[in-house]
């Protein structure tokens, strides 16, 4: 079955510690987790979760640090109109890329912002939140049978739930990413 022939594909990728199939139970305690985010100081919308979910199969992995990065910023600042305010930085060449713009401020080793342009006296505000947004993962893209792959991660508080559902220690030096696909 494909969802098996995706475990074991997970499962051999380096910097995997365990793959399983995600339960209906913590799929839905994933959403309410998340749900609760959005009511934060800076809201936090897990879209590349919810995405993942909504696929026929969905599976969690837990990983070291020797897995691979990811393609894509995994974490984005941005406001209800559209515009980027900031993202994670993923590699050193764009670390140095980000470091060479006036309009760029790094807030953390790993996250930059951007300044806004000032055009208008006094622009309208707009609501600003943390987008987790979808993630390719390319290693099952193009496995006959399997379609519409995406990842994410969950939030911290989502991490913590999955580390104690699937016997893993709620340490941080060990992450959690979610893989959704469909069958076709």
């Amino acid at each position: 079955m494909l969802v098996e022939r995706a475990l074991q594909i997970v499962g051999k990728l380096e910097g995997v510690l365990d793959v399983q199939k995600l339960s209906d139970t913590n799929k839905k305690a994933l959403l309410k987790l998340e749900s609760e985010r959005k009511g934060d100081i800076i809201p936090v919308t897990n879209e590349g979760l919810e995405e993942c979910l909504k696929r026929d199969f969905s599976i969690v992995f837990f990983k070291n640090s020797h897995f691979r990065l990811p393609p894509v910023p995994t974490v984005l600042l941005v406001t209800d109109g559209g515009e980027v305010l900031g993202q994670e930085v993923l590699t050193m060449e764009d670390k140095l890329k980000f470091e060479d713009r006036d309009d760029a401020i790094f807030i953390s080793p790993d996250f930059v912002i951007f300044k806004p342009e000032r055009k208008v006296l006094r622009p309208k505000p707009q609501k600003q939140f943390f987008l987790i947004p979808p993630v390719p993962f390319p290693e099952l893209d193009g496995v006959d049978g399997i379609t519409d792959v995406v990842s994410s991660s969950p939030s911290t508080n989502g991490d913590s739930y999955l580390k104690k559902e699937y016997g893993h220690p709620d340490d941080p030096k060990i992450a959690t990413i979610i893989v959704g696909f469909s069958v076709g």
